[in-house]
């Protein structure tokens, strides 16, 4: 979701506006006044190597809570400004000389989940990669880590309670598409074993990259036989992944202890993006003997960047015929945006294929997926003459 990916994993596409991969952009030197100068020189052809691409400057702004506990997952994210369409790579995480997580960008944003071992007041700094296009840069931000406080022992009188999110079901992740909804449950039970508490469960979002969307908690659902749902609904365009905690409000005036799910595991809700493919060629009709280019267009419901989960994995498509690869450069082609300056389609990839009889050929771009956006394929069918 991004919601808006687990750690990388993962993003967003915190919007469903749409929205390009990161491009430079070409820009050609005026040579007029030059020609005018070099010509008797002999000098104007040289002028020819004045055109390069521009890598435009970026802005890391680091977003991190304000205070969080020591070995306890702190969600780290990262923004990256700047011209030339959306920078693509990866922002990697430091304290100090301590590397603490990374993550790729998608739609200038990505996050990722990191622990601290000792309580202090620790700057975050957040390291963009840069691209072709974009020039590397830094951001700061500072969290105050402390230790976990201990529960306090509950009142004279009072019977303790304890609360366990059972769907999502613990550390294991529960996967939904993008646009669909799900059901999250807890259940209070007494720890003596002789009553059924009352009161209300709170689920909220310990983990989501950027501020949570309230259509994703429950702020108040009432007990029945000790169990608590509610049906959240994801925004088509989000993904990613969330953690979910139950805290439980006792009836006033009752007995039963107030608790809450901390301890109960991590609840792991994924959202995957849903992918299309297109797949075009280069002339449309082709000749036996003569390259084509394929092109595979691959977009996301947010018609936003695709990226990686993990730097090493990256976005990849196949292109085949008859569920063969057509040639070992057509095969896991990384997806990128290559255009400069950018224009649409972006999020491609493409392959040379030279067929080499005549008549029609029937080929298949098959987009790999990721931890956050589902597979997708088409088919198209090239004419070739003689």
């Amino acid at each position: 979701m991004r919601l808006n990916r687990p750690p990388g994993v993962a993003s967003n596409p915190e919007s469903a506006g749409g929205h390009r991969a990161g491009a430079g952009a070409v820009r050609v030197l005026s040579v007029a006044g030059a020609a005018v100068a070099l010509c008797a020189m002999g000098a104007l052809p040289a002028l020819a190597s004045s055109a390069h691409t521009t890598k435009y400057a970026t802005t890391t702004v680091v977003s991190a809570p304000k205070t969080g506990y020591t070995h306890t997952n702190i969600t780290l994210s990262a923004t990256e400004k700047g011209r030339g369409g959306n920078p693509t790579g990866t922002v990697t995480f430091w304290s100090g000389t301590r590397k603490l997580c990374h993550g790729s960008l998608k739609a200038r944003k990505t996050s990722c989940v990191a622990q601290f071992v000792d309580p202090a007041t620790k700057t975050v700094v957040a390291k963009y990669s840069g691209n072709a296009h974009h020039k590397v840069s830094s951001g700061t931000a500072t969290i105050k880590v402390t230790n976990k406080p201990t529960p306090p022992p509950p009142p004279p009188g009072a019977v303790a309670t304890t609360t366990t999110v059972t769907n999502p079901a613990s550390d294991v992740y529960s996967y939904i598409n993008a646009g669909q909804s799900f059901t999250v449950t807890a259940t209070v039970a007494s720890n003596t074993g002789d009553s059924v508490p009352t009161g209300t469960v709170a689920f909220t979002l310990t983990q989501y990259p950027g501020t949570p969307p309230p259509a994703l908690e429950c702020p108040a659902v009432t007990l029945v036989g000790g169990k608590a749902s509610c049906t959240v609904t994801t925004a088509v365009g989000d993904y990613g992944f969330v953690l979910y905690e139950a805290a439980y409000t006792p009836t006033a005036g009752s007995d039963w202890n107030t608790s809450n799910s901390l301890n109960s595991g991590d609840h792991k809700l994924v959202t995957w993006d849903i992918t299309s493919t297109l797949l075009t060629f280069n002339p449309t009709t082709a000749t036996a003997g003569d390259p084509v280019t394929l092109t595979a267009d691959v977009t996301d419901q947010g018609l936003d960047a695709l990226a990686a989960a993990f730097p090493a994995l990256p976005d990849t498509v196949t292109f085949s015929i008859g569920g063969n690869p057509i040639s070992p450069a057509c095969t896991k082609v990384a997806v990128t945006d290559t255009e400069a300056p950018p224009v649409d389609p972006d999020n491609i990839a493409t392959c040379t294929y030279t067929p080499t009889t005549a008549g029609p050929v029937t080929i298949e771009a098959s987009y790999s997926g990721d931890d956050y956006a589902l597979p997708s394929s088409n088919t198209a069918t090239l004419t070739v003459n003689p």
